[in-house]
Order: C-alpha cells, then structure tokens, then sequence
C-alpha cells in the first residue's frame, strides 16, 4: 500500500507532529523525512522512490544544519559566507533531486512554485482575480518615496522575500516585520537604498488569516489593530497583551475568487493574510504555502491537522 511523504525538519514543527499523531490515530501509513535525516543517509537507495508514495506534502525543508563544523586557518568574512553559501547549495541540490523523482501529481502543493514564489507575481495573479490589493511599488530613492507618499498618507515597507529574525551577541532579537513610512519617519530613510517593497497602508477593521485546505477555507479575526506592537503587522506578536482571534467566515464571493488564485498557482494548502477595511472592503496581502497554521487550529477549534489527515487518508484509499 501506498503511503503519504512528509517532507519536514526535526525542530519547531508541531503542526507536523499533530499531523502524524492523527496519521497513526487513523492507521495511515505515513513517513516522514526531516531535512535533518539526510545528513545520515549512505546511498540513493536511502532516499523516497516514486513508487512507494501516493500523496506528498513539502511543509518545510530543515531548521538548521547537523554536524557541520569548519574552521579558517583566519577568520575572513567573505570566505565564511562563501562555504555557507556552498553548503547551501550543496544541501539543496540534494534535496531538490527528491522533488525531482517524485510524480508532480502526488504533491499537495507543486514543490517548484513553491520554492520560487514571488510576492509581486502573486499579487499581479490576486489582482487579475478581481481581488483588491494594496497598490504596490518597487523603490530605490527617497525622492521615489516622497512621490509615493504625496498620494498615499502612509506606507508600508516590507521585504520583498521571506522575514528574516536576526540575533546579536547580547542575544538580542531583530526582525524585519512591516514598517510603516509617513512624514514622521521619512527622516531616517536615506537618499539611496536597496531595492525595496512598497506598498500604501490600509487601515484596517481587523486583519483575517485563512488557512486554505483542497477548496476549504478555515478563516480567523485577528483583532489587531488596537495594540501598539501589533498594529502594523500582527506577527509582532505581543505575548502578554496577545491579540483576539476568533473563527471568520469570508465572503463566498471572494473565496471563490481566492480558489481560483491558489488553483492557478498549484496549491491546495496555504495561509493567506488579508485586512478587512472600515469599509468594509477585504484587501489581499500575501500567501504563504508553508505558513503555521496551527495558529488558526487552536484557537479557532478547526482540529486542521485532523482535516488534513482525513484527506490524506481519502487520497491512499483512492488511489489503492
């Protein structure tokens, strides 16, 4: 009998270990491969054949590489990123050939969107449903800005890739959430800057997380927008005033049009962040297909890792 391949890593990934619970509550048979366990692999043959799997879902690749000790006979910046960046590339070559064996129609999500998705070509697509979106630029100048800013009162700066969160020495903690530029702030932005995402700020209701599972959606408010730290971006989280969250139920109108959006883009799971306006306007934000979802699990009582089980279970019955 076939089974359902997770591809995952060791660490923070409860949503994957309440995914197998239910897995084995289920007798699903089920493995699953952290992106840890190929550094203890000794042959091609060790690795996932096409064969023995019917459905496979890519949550996460690793957390951080074992085992991997180097050192300069100097230390020398350039050279320390170089190897990291080999090792990178080395680790991906491996595991991007399991993406490469396994038959595209068993993935829950295509595994090669996923790894290349683009926020601007995914709010083009969003748009081109119909869905609103914040009006978007790229930036490079100070000048560029004030323009953008003569229009729009207030903007939003943020990453055109993925969050990163940074450590110092003093185990300090940075990240690179939201910003938000108005007249205020727009002293501190230099002259020239690196390409940068720029986007009008809405003024939000409430901002919404879906999470979207084959054509289902499980939607939560997040009613962020009357803490300080949270009001820009609610994934600043606050631990001690934490945000109300509670189930929400979009529009139909516009989960047809959100269905048609992660369709074209291959995708069957993904969190999807929207805001919904005073005016009662929703405004897509951003997909991420790996983003946490027991997030909106939990509070919402949705039990999605039990959804996703029994889904998987349907798919290996099918297929047998």
């Amino acid at each position: 009998m076939s089974k359902v391949l997770i591809l995952s890593q060791a660490s923070f990934e409860t949503s994957t270990d309440y995914l197998c619970k239910w897995l084995g509550y289920y007798a699903t048979p089920y493995k699953r491969l952290n992106g840890e366990d190929l550094f203890m692999i000794n042959s091609l043959s060790e690795l996932p054949q096409n064969d023995d799997y019917a459905v496979v879902w890519y949550r996460r690749r690793i957390h951080k590489f074992p085992n991997v000790g180097y050192s300069f006979r100097e230390e020398h910046f350039e050279n320390d990123r170089t190897l990291r960046d080999f090792l990178n590339t080395e680790f991906r070559a491996l595991f991007f050939y399991i993406l490469e064996k396994i038959d595209l129609n068993k993935w829950v999500n295509n595994p090669f969107v996923f790894n290349r998705i683009n926020k601007l070509h995914v709010l083009q697509a969003a748009e081109e449903q119909g869905i609103l979106i914040p009006k978007t630029e790229v930036m490079t100048s100070k000048t560029a800005l004030v323009g953008f800013l003569a229009t729009y009162k207030k903007l939003i700066l943020k990453p055109l890739s993925e969050v990163i969160f940074l450590q110092d020495e003093g185990d300090m903690h940075f990240n690179m959430l939201s910003k938000v530029i108005d007249e205020k702030t727009l002293k501190y932005v230099p002259q020239q800057f690196f390409p940068s995402l720029v986007q009008q700020a809405i003024e939000k209701k409430m901002e919404i997380r879906a999470f979207y599972l084959y054509g289902r959606f499980y939607s939560m408010a997040i009613y962020s927008q009357n803490n300080k730290n949270t009001k820009t971006d609610f994934r600043n989280y606050d631990h001690q005033r934490p945000n109300r969250t509670v189930p929400y139920k979009l529009p139909q109108g516009l989960e047809r049009k959100l269905d048609a959006l992660m369709k074209g883009l291959g995708f069957n799971t993904g969190s999807i962040d929207l805001i919904l306006t005073p005016e009662g306007d929703y405004v897509f934000l951003e997909i991420n297909p790996e983003g946490q979802f027991g997030m909106v699990s939990h509070p919402c009582n949705y039990f999605l890792e039990r959804e996703m089980a029994l889904i998987f279970k349907e798919k290996i019955s099918n297929e047998a």
